[in-house]
């Protein structure tokens, strides 16, 4: 199975978000249902291992955090440039939920995350996008407020790949 653990906006966030899905060519949107902000990707999990790791995040101690969506950004460079989203502020009990996370993970047996955190939801993948459409869109957007929410639980999610792209399953909400 291929896991990672996230959090869920709340419906009329993600509606609010999948609205934003119009005028740019190159992008694959993120359907409303699938978006989430990712705390730690697993990869492939074998039925053990996800034991433990159900183990560990039954114990997982934080509590519920502020979430606060803001400004648009891609990841990759050039013409290399591959995802669009819009970022989180990197609230103190966020990072430190972002922590407790990546200790259940780890004491799972899970390597420790090589890559630092990044919080965000992923808006679209994108395909050779044209760069000045790509700038407007981020310039039209980047100064919108979006609701702010409480994540009171971490999701862990089934990633299921398609030809259309990804599909994600919920597991399991473990509370906050």
């Amino acid at each position: 199975m291929r896991l990672f653990l996230g959090l869920a906006p709340p419906p009329d966030l993600r509606a609010e978000l999948a609205a934003l899905a119009i005028g740019l060519p190159g992008a694959r949107w993120v359907e409303a249902d699938n978006l989430h902000l990712t705390l730690r990707f697993l990869g492939e999990v074998d039925p053990a291992r996800g034991e433990d790791l159900d183990g560990a995040l039954r114990t997982l101690k934080a509590a519920p955090a502020p979430v606060r969506l803001q400004g648009i950004g891609t990841f990759g460079q050039g013409r290399k440039v591959h995802t669009l989203w819009v970022g989180a502020a990197r609230d103190p009990a966020l990072m430190h939920l972002h922590g407790r996370v990546e200790a259940a993970a780890q004491r799972a047996g899970f390597p420790a995350e090589g890559r630092k955190f990044t919080p965000h939801v992923t808006l679209a993948r994108l395909r050779h996008p044209d760069s000045a459409r790509l700038e407007g869109f981020i310039a039209a957007h980047n100064d919108r407020a979006f609701p702010p929410f409480t994540a009171d639980a971490v999701v862990l999610y089934r990633s299921h790949l398609t030809r259309d792209g990804a599909h994600y399953e919920m597991l399991e909400a473990y509370g906050l």
